[in-house]
């Protein structure tokens, strides 16, 4: 399968809703440790950008996010990723209320290509969490699960990676704690990073 085949096989994933559309979730399950439905819906802007712009600014995402920009620029950044058509962002909700945003890249149309050997439909990750004073036990576990378990439903999905700032230890022992394998330390651009991956045939659904 070449790469253009195989990015449009993952149409479901990387998920470009119609322009307009009431979306309301692409993944839904509830949990009952949570007593809370946990849904996936792709970002939007129009209702999204001023959540997004007071996470990324805040205090607690300026040592490894580094987005403490204006909100044109962050709408910018985040309208890139929607325009890409190999990339796609999310928003992860428990009960209607946003909890995390995540990205979606596939692999090979990424700095991340140079560092493993990866095939045209494995992609990368990233998280972004609410503040900690709105968080509750258990929802940064459960966000990365759940997404894993919508991921992976997709057949032709591949293998996922993550990679964590080194010196954020807490997002280190997440991806352990859902089931990513440590791989190695890498140099991207814009920082150093602790590379992990998941294949399909080692997650386990909640």
């Amino acid at each position: 399968m070449d790469s253009n085949n195989s990015f449009a096989s993952l149409s479901r994933l990387l998920l470009k809703p119609a322009p307009h559309s009431k979306e309301q979730g692409l993944f839904s399950r509830h949990v009952p440790e949570l007593n809370a439905f946990v849904t996936f819906r792709s970002l939007d802007l129009s209702l999204d950008l001023d959540l997004i712009y007071q996470w990324v600014t805040k205090a607690y995402t300026q040592k490894f996010w580094q987005l403490n920009r204006s909100k044109d620029v962050i709408e910018k950044i985040y309208r890139d990723v929607l325009d890409n058509p190999q990339a796609h962002s999310f928003i992860g909700m428990i009960d209607g209320k946003p909890i995390c945003q995540i990205d979606v890249y596939m692999v090979m149309a990424d700095e991340l290509a140079a560092h493993v050997e990866s095939g045209p439909t494995d992609a990368g990750m990233h998280l972004l969490m609410c503040p900690p004073r709105e968080m509750r036990k258990g929802w940064s576990w459960y966000a990365i699960k759940l997404f894993q378990q919508y991921y992976f439903s997709v057949d032709q999905s591949g293998t996922l990676y993550a990679e964590p700032d080194q010196a954020n230890h807490p997002a280190n022992q997440l991806a352990i704690n859902t089931g990513f394998r440590f791989l190695k330390t890498i140099e991207l651009s814009y920082k150093t990073a602790n590379l992990y991956c998941m294949h399909r045939e080692d997650f386990r659904p909640v």
